[in-house]
C-alpha cells in the first residue's frame, strides 16, 4: 500500500513538473520572439518596402528627421519650425525612405527599437 502511494506521488510529481517545464519554456519563446537581434534587425531592415522606410522616417525624432535631411543636403537649421513642418509634409513616400537610407546604421536601429517597443506596448493594453 505503502508502495502504491509513493508511485502514486511520484507519477504526480513528474506530471507536474513537465507541465511546469514546458509553461516556461513557452514563456521564454514568446518573450524571445519580442526581441530581435541586431542582425535579424538589419536584414529586415535590407528587405524592407519603402512604404515602410517613410513609416521609419517619421517615427523619427525631430532632430534626426533634421540630421537626415542635412545628410541629404537639405540644412534645414535656418528655417522656422512651421516652414520644416510645412517641408516635410510635402514629402513624398520615396523622399522619406531616401532619407531613412541615408541615416547611420545606429539612428535606424534606434528608431526600428523605438517603433518595435511603443508597438508592443500598444499590443498589451
Amino acid at each position: 500500500m505503502c508502495k502504491q502511494i509513493q508511485m502514486a506521488f511520484l507519477a504526480i510529481a513528474l506530471f507536474f513538473g513537465l507541465t511546469a517545464t514546458t509553461a516556461l519554456a513557452q514563456s521564454n519563446k514568446t518573450q524571445a520572439a519580442g526581441k530581435m537581434s541586431d542582425k535579424q534587425m538589419m536584414d529586415k531592415m535590407n528587405h524592407m518596402s519603402t512604404d515602410e522606410k517613410a513609416a521609419m522616417f517619421d517615427k523619427m525624432t525631430n532632430s534626426e528627421k533634421m540630421e537626415a535631411m542635412k545628410m541629404a543636403g537639405h540644412d534645414m537649421s535656418k528655417m522656422s519650425t512651421q516652414e520644416r513642418m510645412d517641408m516635410m509634409s510635402k514629402m513624398s513616400t520615396q523622399e522619406k525612405a531616401d532619407m531613412f537610407d541615408k541615416m547611420p546604421m545606429d539612428t535606424k536601429m534606434a528608431t526600428m527599437k523605438r517603433a518595435m517597443n511603443h508597438g508592443g506596448k500598444k499590443a498589451q493594453k
